[in-house]
């Protein structure tokens, strides 16, 4: 019989994070800490605000209030930029670039629907993009906060197309963020599935 992994899922922004709290019914942690935490049965989630250090703090938090009897797994969701996808694709990171050399390789299932590639995370949005390039703001922190002590079979990052050379940044904002993680939550779900079951 196929089991499940606990899930800590970590989210930046609110807009990003509200279609995943009604579609997955979490509820507010109560009573309430220092980061909005959403949770089910078997689920955590965790809006940790833009940047590495958000992040960093997130994670942290997380682990804190985490119970200790399994090896969750670990997602990093959100919006990302990226030089050659539309608006609105599921993107899989299988590796994440810094700014300062840094390079991870992700063991993430691959999944037929999403593209997958290079994630470069920047400590702020860009403006100017590269071919086959996604950008974001948070990966690296999720991953240095995490390893080496939860195994990178365990570390997921996937992201939706926010903006790409055609629609830059200045186009995004709450509402459509909100729809675009809307527009792919059966695929977010599905992927959910797959990186939590184990036999």
């Amino acid at each position: 019989m196929q089991k499940r992994r606990r899930l800590n899922l970590l989210i930046a922004l609110p807009a990003e994070a509200k279609p995943l709290i009604k579609s997955l019914a979490l509820q507010r942690l109560q009573p309430v800490g220092s980061l909005p935490c959403y949770v089910s049965q078997d689920i955590q989630l965790v809006v940790s605000g833009p940047g590495l250090q958000s992040i960093a703090m997130a994670v942290n938090y997380l682990q804190e209030i985490a119970p200790t009897e399994c090896q969750p797994a670990w997602l990093n969701l959100g919006i990302c930029g990226h030089g050659s996808l539309p608006i609105g694709a599921l993107f899989l990171a299988d590796q994440v670039l810094g700014p300062d050399g840094d390079h991870w390789k992700l063991q993430s299932p691959l999944y037929p629907t999403a593209n997958h590639g290079r994630l470069l995370c920047v400590t702020e949005p860009q403006s100017a993009y590269r071919q086959q390039l996604a950008y974001d703001m948070e990966s690296l922190g999720f991953l240095k906060s995490l390893t080496p002590t939860i195994p990178m079979s365990h570390l997921h990052i996937l992201k939706v197309v926010s903006d790409n050379p055609d629609s830059g940044i200045e186009n995004i904002n709450a509402k459509q963020v909100e729809k675009l993680i809307t527009a792919q939550i059966i695929q977010i779900k599905d992927f959910i599935s797959r990186i939590t079951a184990y036999e």
